[in-house]
């Protein structure tokens, strides 16, 4: 484990873990969660593996809650204006129970008060993904802009 926060804990992706092998396969197989993803899982999770022991940016990891691998969350690269994007996703079996709404809080809390050059954390959400809109609003995340297709939000210090 590389990370507790409450009663979600963040992995380095461990490729000899039967629990963790599965939830990648539940990922890799999971269309709606392949439409955000650019490169394959696999290349994303490998870059936990080759970073070390603390949180860091381009990096992947998967979440457990109450003993589960649930979900996915992937720390993308600062920007010099002290933003940075963040994808979180939860496996079928898992949505619809406030899992994802629990993940993106405890992150993003953590993220903006405990690495001192981030101010603002920010998601792209495709427009028709209602669901996640709403997760990501009940949360603190306002809308910043949006296009034809993705709303784009953020949650600043």
């Amino acid at each position: 484990m590389l990370l507790k926060l409450g009663d979600l804990e963040i992995y380095v992706y461990d490729a000899k873990d039967p629990l963790q092998r599965h939830l990648k396969y539940t990922l890799e197989n999971d269309e709606a969660f392949q439409k955000y993803v650019t490169k394959r899982l696999e290349e994303r999770l490998k870059e936990s593996q080759e970073k070390g022991d603390t949180l860091q940016f381009n990096t992947s990891y998967l979440v457990k809650y109450k003993e589960e691998f649930v979900g996915y969350i992937r720390l993308e690269e600062l920007k010099r204006d002290g933003s940075l994007n963040i994808e979180c996703a939860v496996a079928k079996e898992f949505r619809n129970q406030s899992i994802g709404k629990k993940i993106l809080d405890a992150i993003t809390k953590y993220i903006l008060y405990n690495i001192k050059e981030v101010t603002k954390v920010k998601g792209v959400i495709e427009k028709s993904n209602y669901a996640s809109r709403k997760m990501a609003e009940s949360v603190g995340y306002v809308e910043d802009a949006k296009d034809d297709f993705y709303v784009y939000v953020s949650k600043s210090r």
